[in-house]
């Protein structure tokens, strides 16, 4: 199986104290799995762990070096890229036709673009996210949602 990730599961694999932090981190754990996410993901962990930091629930530098290293080249996490303007075009119809937010249609579009070139023959395509929206846009494009 191969896994797209939105940044709602990957904060809550890094931040104990969210719902869901167990299945992110055993997803990030499992072996049986190839877990990608988006170039923008780091930009937005930064933000949410920062944020989370100065709320007082953890220290930022820790958590974003933590994160990074998940996303690093060793790391469990391979960060994905798709032109710009194919993702665009997707999220675009994806914000029109199913309400998606910016972001959330973004993540959904780069999985729809990626995953079927990172794919093997007959691999399962799934997106894992907590958002239920997002969740129910990949489902109906025809990903296994996590």
């Amino acid at each position: 199986m191969i896994a797209y990730l939105d940044t709602s599961v990957l904060v809550r694999a890094f931040l104990p104290d969210e719902d869901g932090h167990l299945e992110a981190r055993k997803l990030l754990a499992n072996e049986d799995v190839a877990v990608v996410t988006g170039t923008w993901t780091r930009i937005e962990l930064a933000s949410a762990l920062t944020r989370a930091a100065r709320a007082g629930r953890r220290e930022a530098a820790a958590l974003l070096d933590a994160a990074l290293s998940a996303m690093a080249e060793v790391g469990p996490v391979a960060v994905v890229a798709a032109p710009q303007d194919d993702i665009e075009r997707v999220a675009f119809g994806l914000a029109k036709e199913d309400g998606l937010r910016a972001m959330d249609a973004w993540h959904v579009a780069c999985a729809l673009i990626v995953l079927p070139q990172l794919a093997e023959a007959g691999e399962t395509q799934a997106f894992a996210t907590r958002d239920s929206e997002q969740a129910a846009a990949a489902q109906v494009r025809g990903l296994q949602v996590l």
